[in-house]
């Protein structure tokens, strides 16, 4: 028994010894500092298995105070950027450190694209100008740029919420479970706004798939054997999703649909994809449109009505854009949101500060410099964890952990923070190409919905209580894991006229925007 339980210990320390001279002899003394190496190469595994991504990093970042440092796990090399003096050089390397492989990764595993599409999508020239990947966000631009088409983007969104608004009142007082309801309006207003008047989401069983395939995308994205693990969602995609699309294409229904799904369209067959493989980049956009906005406009609309000081500044705010006309018909241009709404945009900001999870991932084309100081070793992946920059007290100041809806508002002796630690939508050359489409959309959303309704929790004891939350992988919001039953009433029987008017201003959040609305 002894001598059994002294080989076992002479083993583990065999072990142990191994993997430190493992470790200290593939790491490069230029590379950022090793973190984690009470047991070498598992200890951040564990941490992140057991705590999360985001609080993993969240605890390393206060116990070090690092602006960079190195996880080292089983065939991984992770550079974790805490530094906002750092994002500005990791965004300018940004054909070094890629997002292009990591793209080319979800066209096949998270969209399904064929070989065929994945032979352009993933080709060895991803990194040239003039590639797939390269030209698609300048190819979009004019569909989600300020300018004509957003503005028809916006107003055919809006148009679809204010008429499902509508159905509403003639409905309350009715009880709803508001992130089911939050989201189905967001996706139908979203897939109609963009595709048109042939719309596949119009079929239920379409909606139906999509909600069966977007929890395990994350499945997809791993390659964790989703034909056994991730079956229904596989199948929701393959048999449902993707041939709904092609027929879609195939009727032309893209022909009668927004400047953005044209553009896409153009963007793909000039590229050489061809039916079924256009369609399946179609699974690509409705994840990077949906998943997110629908979250977003649920905790948007929960922030706000679970404090009576919240709602009341923005209702007021709100009600100052109405007119009532000589009908007595109250109406509202929600294109003035944008520029009149200082205190529901600052909301708006802090809801995507506070409750943004999202993790920004990108890959080491060959070795590179970071600043001039950090070698990053080639095929290594590069994070910078959202919460983490969004929590920085040297930052954000002492309340960076709380939910402050006037934090972004200029109000004099106030501290804002610079433009360029708001990181919800990213940055540098993956800059969120919709930030402004979603920003209206939800902005408009919520403005409609405090003129016209009264919520209020249909619980036992009729209090808000913040439900337990979600942190998908996959997403950059987190999403409910409890129920949220509410009680919708309307405020009044007044009749109301919407309209959006065309615009040429954007929702100025992020760095780039903020410099160009200053040149």
């Amino acid at each position: 028994m002894a001598s059994t339980l002294a080989l076992v210990l002479g083993s583990a320390a065999a072990v142990y010894v191994f993997l430190l001279a493992l470790l200290h002899f593939t790491q490069d003394p230029k590379e950022p500092p090793v973190i984690g190496t009470t047991i070498p190469f598992i200890s951040p595994l564990f941490g992140i298995v057991f705590s999360g991504m985001q609080k993993f990093s969240t605890k390393i970042r206060d116990k070090y105070g690092l602006p960079i440092y190195t996880l080292r796990m089983p065939g991984q090399r992770i550079y974790i950027l805490n530094s906002l003096s750092l994002v500005g050089p990791f965004q300018r390397q940004f054909k070094t450190i890629a997002f292009a492989p990591i793209e080319a990764q979800a066209a096949a595993t998270v969209m399904g694209v064929g070989p065929a599409g994945n032979a352009i999508i993933g080709s060895d020239k991803m990194f040239d100008d003039d590639s797939y990947l390269s030209t698609f966000v300048p190819s979009i631009n004019p569909g989600l740029s300020p300018g004509p088409g957003l503005d028809a983007l916006n107003g055919a969104a809006i148009r679809y919420l204010s008429n499902n608004l509508s159905n509403l009142r003639d409905n309350t007082p009715t009880t709803i479970e508001l992130f089911s309801w939050v989201s189905d309006q967001i996706c139908m207003a979203t897939t109609e706004a963009m595709y048109g008047p042939k719309n596949p989401f119009r079929d239920p069983r379409v909606l139906a798939a999509w909600h069966v395939f977007e929890p395990q995308i994350i499945m997809h994205m791993l390659k964790a054997w989703p034909s056994v693990l991730a079956r229904k969602s596989l199948h929701a995609r393959e048999q449902v999703l993707i041939p709904a699309l092609e027929k879609y294409f195939a009727q032309n229904g893209h022909l009668e649909a927004s400047v953005l799904t044209q553009c896409r369209y153009k963007h793909n067959t000039g590229h050489g994809l061809r039916g079924r493989d256009v369609a399946a980049t179609e699974i690509g956009q409705l994840v990077a449109t949906l998943v997110n906005s629908e979250a977003s406009a649920f905790w948007m609309i929960y922030n706000i009505y679970s404090d009576p000081e919240v709602l009341d500044e923005c209702r007021k705010e709100v009600e100052q854009l109405v007119q009532v006309d000589k009908d007595s018909i109250s109406t509202i241009d929600l294109s003035k949101v944008k520029s009149s709404c200082p205190i529901l945009l600052s909301t708006w900001q802090e809801t995507l500060r506070h409750m943004h999870i999202g993790v920004s991932a990108r890959v080491v084309a060959k070795d590179t410099m970071l600043d001039n100081k950090y070698l990053l070793k080639k095929d290594a992946t590069v994070m910078v964890i959202t919460p983490v920059l969004h929590s920085d007290i040297s930052t954000w100041g002492p309340t960076a952990g709380e939910f402050n809806y006037r934090r972004f508002l200029r109000e004099p002796g106030a501290q804002r923070a610079k433009p360029a630690a708001f990181r919800s939508f990213g940055g540098g050359t993956t800059l969120c190409p919709g930030r402004h489409f979603v920003s209206t959309e939800v902005m408009s959303f919520v403005a409609i919905f405090l003129l016209r309704f009264e919520l209020k929790p249909a619980t036992r004891h009729g209090k808000w209580v913040q439900p337990r939350m979600n942190l998908p992988m996959t997403s950059s919001m987190p999403t409910p894991k409890d129920k949220v039953p509410v009680e919708v009433t309307p405020r009044d029987n007044r009749e109301w006229r919407v309209s959006f008017s065309a615009s040429s201003m954007g929702v100025n959040m992020v760095a780039e925007d903020v410099a160009e609305d200053n040149e």
